[in-house]
């Protein structure tokens, strides 16, 4: 059964489950906080659960690791200050494999030091990765393809710069978590269309391609999420009109001209692929995700099993787990994904 038609009936099968975690105390399903307060709708973000007091406001400490070397707030490119990375090194003479760690906040919040990913980090460092967490520009500052054009410069500096930092240029893994998670697939996925680099021309001519990523329930295609969440069981979302993250994102409304919309989305680039493009995908979602359908992430491994081969992608769901949940970042989970990726680093 291919993965699409397999987590369709997955996703189905919970939607009493959703629907019903709709009108439950939520903690974990609107980026940047997981302060439990009670769910409320929120007209800006397309339908999904909306906490009092939601700030989303940036962190200013870095991850607590294990790392023997952190360089804080490093820049990768010379158009914003939010252009900027913070590279955690372990213990060791390097080379080491890297994670491009991308957080989410439905690109207009939050920072490389956003809280929920600092798991992720901790883990890489204890087990011989190195980790760059990227900021970069929210949709406030510059659209489309603004944020884009930064995690793909973020990569080039990581290459033109790892020798400086220890860091192994032929390994690198770049994950995202949401938002962030739609910017690593979207880097992964595009590694020679110079139109998507936007304005950003540091290190420019370095690759920015990657071996791997890691989407953790990720917005993939914008247009069709409506349809989708109402497939589910949920509807009166409006990820289509132009309050929305997604259509803030792009500039306008992601409803409004479905060309537009889909110049946010991969597959109108495939055929930019080089010939021998080569990628692991590790893509996992919750559901009971109710600020992006499950079925994104179905549809993504779906179509990647076709592109690159089912033996490269790796899907699964965690039954029950909504948007930011905890349940992803356990140590059985990390410890997951990165035997996925110690196996395709050849560790």
């Amino acid at each position: 059964m291919k993965f699409s038609a397999m987590m369709k009936s997955v996703c189905l099968l919970s939607a009493v489950f959703f629907v019903s975690c709709a009108t439950k105390p939520d903690s974990a399903q609107t980026e940047g906080t997981t302060e439990e307060k009670t769910a409320k709708p929120n007209p800006t973000n397309g339908g999904a659960s909306w906490r009092p007091g939601d700030a989303m406001a940036p962190t200013s400490e870095p991850f607590d690791t294990s790392a023997e070397s952190v360089y804080e707030n490093v820049h990768y490119a010379s158009q914003s200050d939010t252009q900027q990375c913070d590279i955690y090194v372990p213990n060791g003479s390097g080379s080491f494999p890297v994670i491009a760690l991308v957080h989410g906040g439905g690109f207009a919040f939050q920072n490389q030091k956003m809280p929920v990913v600092a798991p992720v980090a901790k883990y890489a460092l204890s087990h011989g990765y190195a980790v760059v967490s990227i900021d970069y520009r929210k949709s406030s500052e510059a659209t489309f393809p603004a944020a884009l054009s930064d995690v793909k410069a973020a990569i080039r500096f990581i290459r033109a710069h790892a020798e400086e930092y220890k860091l192994d240029a032929d390994k690198i893994t770049v994950w995202g978590e949401s938002a962030g998670a739609y910017l690593s697939v979207m880097t992964a996925l595009t590694p020679s269309v110079a139109e998507l680099d936007g304005d950003v021309t540091d290190n420019a001519g370095v690759s920015s391609a990657v071996n791997t990523v890691v989407d953790f329930y990720g917005p993939i295609e914008f247009f069709t999420m409506d349809a989708e969440f109402a497939a589910l069981g949920k509807d009166g979302t409006t990820y289509s009109l132009e309050n929305s993250f997604e259509s803030k994102f792009l500039g306008q409304a992601i409803g409004s001209d479905k060309a537009t919309a889909y110049r946010t989305y991969w597959e109108t680039y495939k055929d930019a692929l080089p010939a021998d493009f080569a990628l692991k995908a590790w893509i996992q979602a919750g559901t009971g995700d109710f600020a992006v359908p499950c079925t994104q992430s179905a549809n993504l491994a779906d179509r990647l099993s076709a592109l690159i081969s089912a033996d490269n992608v790796h899907f699964s769901t965690i039954e029950g787990a909504r948007h930011m949940d905890s349940a992803f970042y356990t140590d059985e989970n990390l410890g997951a994904v990165f035997t996925f990726l110690d196996n395709a680093n050849s560790l």
